[in-house]
């Protein structure tokens, strides 16, 4: 991680199980993390856990950002240029996560999976990507994806939301080629994870993976060396 430290890492949603563990991970490992956070509320929750967790070697810091809002986006990632020169590693995390299907689902319910899901997912690669270029420095987007966009189950009611994590897959090959064309020193990585303890909910008793078994797993990406790019990883937990 010695190429990381010291450089900045933005987590578009620190508030849940997955961005908190993946925060203290790298934080703990000398980078300094800004973590997003779409309330006061949440902010204050956030805060709270930071006070009673472990001294860290980096820093970490929280910006209350709704990243749907394109204008306040901006705002902060000028904030974050400022204050910290740019952004070198970008993990989006944030997701809409309901039961809706294509056919039967809200319009709001719909508008709420492509403002999240795709638009605000892109609106941050974007000017995550524009800082890395601009100060042509190496830069890592991870991408947080889930494993049932790519095994549809029959009786599934989340098609939205699968259609939106399809999109994020395709995205993330779009921008390998999109880097590699603009000769940018930029690494995306897909990473798609199947039930987590105390997230997913499942009514099977099978085995889930640990949240400390997904920020280990981002730790590992951002630790390989410089001419390798992980593009995709399938975690899932092993199912006697």
């Amino acid at each position: 991680m010695q190429c990381w430290i010291n450089k900045v890492v933005i987590i578009t949603d620190c508030s849940d199980n997955i961005g908190f563990a993946v925060m203290e991970k790298l934080a703990k490992s000398g980078i300094n993390v800004i973590g997003f956070t779409k309330n006061e509320s949440v902010l204050e929750e956030v805060t709270k856990r930071l006070n009673e967790m472990a001294k860290t070697n980096g820093k970490i810091v929280l910006f209350n950002c709704d990243i749907v809002d394109t204008k306040q986006t901006i705002a902060v990632f000028q904030r974050i240029k400022d204050e910290y020169e740019g952004v070198d590693v970008l993990i989006n995390n944030a997701q809409y996560d309901i039961d809706c299907l294509v056919s039967t689902g809200t319009s709001e319910d719909i508008k709420n999976f492509i403002d999240i899901n795709i638009n605000a997912l892109i609106t941050c690669i974007r000017l995550a990507a524009g800082s890395m270029i601009e100060r042509q420095t190496r830069g890592h987007i991870i991408n947080m994806n889930d494993i049932i966009s790519y095994e549809i189950p029959r009786d599934s009611r989340k098609s939205v939301y699968i259609a939106t994590k399809a999109a994020t897959t395709s995205i993330n090959e779009i921008l390998r080629h999109e880097f590699r064309f603009l000769k940018a020193n930029i690494k995306v990585t897909n990473i798609a994870c199947g039930s987590i303890e105390g997230i997913t909910e499942t009514v099977t008793d099978a085995p889930k993976l640990q949240v400390k078994d997904v920020a280990k797993l981002v730790k590992l990406i951002l630790n390989t060396p410089e001419h390798l790019q992980v593009h995709e990883i399938m975690l899932d937990s092993v199912i006697e």
